[in-house]
């Protein structure tokens, strides 16, 4: 899939809200070391997953938020989510 689609299809669903417009900041607690909110790892489920961004099989890539919700991506589709998600809050 070419990347203007994969781009249109992520604002569509910033618009509808079934992605996220922020990526969740690392959070530090006093005496506790930095931990993540969010954080990015490498998926076990590669090729039988699909990305949340594109729908296509074999994300890479999986974000898990604070409220259990875990989302999946290509490399390159998560990429392009990051920098919509920037443009949006500029």
């Amino acid at each position: 899939m070419d990347k203007n689609t994969v781009t249109q299809r992520i604002r569509e669903r910033l618009d509808a809200g079934t992605l996220p417009r922020a990526i969740p900041p690392l959070t530090t607690e006093p005496g506790r070391p930095t931990t993540p909110t969010g954080h990015i790892k490498a998926d076990t489920g590669i090729a039988v997953v699909r990305c949340a961004a594109c729908d296509e099989p074999g994300a890479q890539v999986a974000y898990r938020f604070p409220d259990g919700r875990i989302l999946r991506f290509h490399g390159r589709c998560h990429r392009i989510w990051e920098g919509e998600c920037e443009r949006s809050s500029a």
